[in-house]
C-alpha cells in the first residue's frame, strides 16, 4: 500500500514511514492511493480480527499481537459493545483505559511507533481538544524510550479531562495549557512538525489512528449484519472520516450524519456547501470546540452528498441528555447527546446507530447540571480528582513551544 500527500509534493511512503512520518514534508496528510476493499467473510469477524485485518489491509505488518494487547485493556469484555437504547442503538466506543473513542487507536498506535522505533529515542507531540491527550498519554506512558508533550486549550477542557494529563506522575510525560483555542494548539503542532522532521505523531495527522478506526466500524458492520444508519459525533472530522472509508470498503452503512455542537462549520458545510469561520465557542461538548477539521484535507469527495448533518446547542444536549435518561434510563455524555439530537432528524426505516464516544464520568458537571446528583461511575477513577496537577502555561507561540520538544 502507497501513500502520498494531499499536497503532492512530498515522498510517497509505505504504511510502517507514515506511521513515524506524521506531517507529510510538504505540510499535507498523507492517504493511501487507493481504498482497499474487505476480504470475503468479513461479516462473521470478531473485534479484535475486524480491527487487525482492517490495518493490514492499509499496509501494516503483524498487527494482531497489537491489537490483543489494546483490547486487553479495555473495561468491558465486548471491548466495543452495542446497546439497544429504545429503538435506536448506541455503539459504545468508551470503554478503554481513559474513557474515549480514542483508546482505541491509539492504544493501538502506541505500540505500533515503539515497534517501529525500534529501541530509539522519541519525542511525540500532540493537541487535544479534551479526549485525544489523555489517551495518547495513557497509551505512551511508562514506554522507555518515548517521552509526550500534549498541548490543550486553557479553560476549554473539562476539569476529569484535563486532571487526566495533568496528574500523570511519569518524567516523560509533559501536558501544557495553550493560552488559545484548539486550532490554535493544533497550529503550533503542524509548525512545530515542518521545522523538527523527528517528531512523531498521535493526532489522526497520523494515517494509523485513521486505520486503526476505520477497523471498528468494520467490527459494527459484522455485528449489525444488515445496512444501518450511522450518527457520529465530530470536531476534526477524523471519526467521520474513518466511518466514510469503512463505508467505502464495504460496510453496508447507508447513510452517515455528521453531529457537531454550538461549533457548527462541519453541519453549514453539509447543508449548505459552505463552512462557517466563526470564533470557536466553549460548549459542554469540548471534544468538538474545533473550528478548522484538518482531516477535511484527506476528504476528496462532496459533503453534500455523502453526509447529513446538524448541530446541537448546550440546552439542546443538556435536555437530551435529560430525556434520554427518564425515558431510557440511560445516560448519555454531551457528545453522544448531540449525536442522538440530531440523528432524530435523519431517522429511516433502517437500524441507527449513535456512536458514543465518551463514558459520561468525563462531564459530571454535565450531566449533574442536567439531571441532579446521579451516579455516573466508574468508581476506580475517583481519586483522579484528589491527585497533583503539573501544568506548564505557554502563549501560541511555537518559540515557547520548542525548548520542550527538543
Amino acid at each position: 500500500m502507497k501513500y502520498v500527500s494531499t499536497r503532492s509534493d512530498a515522498p510517497d511512503l509505505d504504511f510502517h514511514g507514515v506511521v513515524l512520518t506524521g506531517l507529510a514534508a510538504d505540510g499535507g496528510l498523507y492517504v493511501p492511493t487507493e481504498v482497499p476493499s474487505l476480504p470475503g467473510g468479513w461479516e462473521r469477524l470478531g473485534y479484535v480480527e475486524a480491527v487487525t485485518s482492517t490495518l493490514e489491509l492499509f499496509g501494516a505488518t503483524e498487527a494482531r499481537d497489537l491489537v490483543e494487547q489494546a483490547a486487553s485493556r479495555f473495561r468491558h469484555p465486548g471491548i466495543a459493545p452495542i446497546v439497544r437504547v429504545g429503538d435506536r442503538h448506541v455503539f459504545e466506543l468508551f470503554w478503554g483505559p481513559t474513557l474515549s473513542f480514542k483508546d482505541h487507536a491509539l492504544q493501538v498506535l502506541g505500540g505500533l511507533l515503539e515497534r517501529e522505533l525500534g529501541g530509539r529515542a522519541g519525542v511525540i507531540l500532540g493537541a487535544t481538544s479534551g479526549d485525544t491527550g489523555s489517551a495518547a498519554i495513557e497509551a505512551i506512558r511508562g514506554r522507555p524510550h518515548m517521552r509526550i508533550v500534549m498541548l490543550y486549550p486553557e479553560g476549554m477542557v473539562s476539569d476529569f479531562q484535563r486532571r487526566q494529563m495533568t496528574t500523570v506522575d511519569d518524567p516523560g510525560v509533559s501536558a501544557v495549557a495553550v493560552r488559545g483555542t484548539f486550532d490554535q494548539c493544533q497550529t503550533l503542532v503542524k509548525e512545530a512538525f515542518r521545522s523538527n522532521r523527528d517528531l512523531l505523531a498521535v493526532n489522526s495527522i497520523n494515517w494509523g489512528r485513521i486505520a486503526a478506526q476505520v477497523g471498528y466500524y468494520v467490527f459494527l458492520g459484522s455485528t449489525v449484519g444488515e445496512r444501518f444508519d450511522v450518527v457520529v459525533p465530530t470536531g476534526n472530522f477524523g471519526n467521520a472520516y474513518s466511518c466514510w472509508l469503512a463505508k467505502q470498503m464495504g460496510v453496508p452503512i447507508e447513510t452517515i450524519t455528521i453531529a457537531n455542537n454550538a461549533n457548527r462549520g462541519l453541519a453549514d458545510l453539509v447543508n449548505t456547501g459552505s463552512m462557517s469561520h466563526g470564533p470557536v465557542v466553549a460548549t459542554v461538548a469540548p471534544a468538538m470546540d474545533i473550528g478548522l477539521p484538518s482531516n477535511l484535507e484527506r476528504f476528496t469527495g462532496d459533503p453534500r452528498t455523502e453526509f447529513s448533518a446538524g448541530y446541537a446547542n448546550d440546552d439542546e444536549i443538556r435536555r437530551t441528555i435529560s430525556d434520554v435518561y427518564l425515558e431510557h434510563g440511560y445516560l448519555l455524555d454531551p457528545h453522544t447527546a448531540a449525536a442522538w439530537h440530531v440523528g432524530a432528524a435523519t431517522r429511516t426505516s433502517l437500524a441507527q446507530v449513535v456512536v458514543a464516544t465518551a463514558h459520561p464520568a468525563k462531564f459530571s458537571e454535565t450531566i449533574e447540571a442536567s439531571l441532579g446528583d446521579v451516579p455516573v461511575g466508574p468508581e476506580a477513577l475517583g481519586d483522579l480528582l484528589q491527585l497533583p496537577e503539573r501544568i506548564q502555561v505557554i502563549d501560541p507561540d511555537v518559540s515557547e513551544l520548542e525548548p520542550m520538544i527538543r
